[in-house]
């Protein structure tokens, strides 16, 4: 009886055990199915005109802001419906800007541009729909306290 047991635990551990080096050595389960996944799809990017706002305090002109930005699309159809809603694309960030800054607490300071980025993303569903808009990149920014010209 005793040597019967002794056969079964033997069998079992060699049969666990090759099936153990199998799956972990031998076949690697995960490698089918990162064959079977599509190659992940390139962004489109959209550069967009340079977004000019004009900051309006107390009655008048604060500041001049000057933004260059490209926005990262989901795919070739949403870059060709981004450009034919440029206008309203536009619009709608130029607006979202002058909100932004017409509500800042004060002008002094630099430009929070991760915030910015966060808001002209959310404001792109307003003109593209949900998700067109993978991400905005800000190109470059500048500047510049209004003054009067004499």
């Amino acid at each position: 009886m005793k040597l019967i047991i002794i056969i079964v635990v033997v069998l079992v551990l060699v049969v666990g055990g090759g099936a153990a080096t199998w799956f972990f050595v031998l076949g690697d389960p995960s490698a089918e199915a990162k064959e079977d996944a599509p190659p992940p799809v390139d962004p489109v990017s959209l550069a967009l005109e340079t977004l000019n706002v004009h900051v309006i305090r107390g009655g008048g002109a604060g500041k001049f802001i000057v933004l260059d930005v490209t926005l990262e699309l989901r795919d070739l159809p949403t870059k060709t419906l981004a450009q034919n809603k440029m206008p309203k694309l536009r619009d709608v960030f130029i607006n979202a800007l002058n909100e932004y800054f017409t509500n800042l607490p004060s002008l002094k300071g630099t430009l929070n541009v991760p915030h910015i980025k966060r808001r002209l993303l959310k404001h792109s569903e307003k003109a593209l729909g949900k998700d067109a808009v993978k991400d905005v990149l800000v190109q470059g920014v500048f500047e510049r306290d209004w003054r009067q010209a004499n």
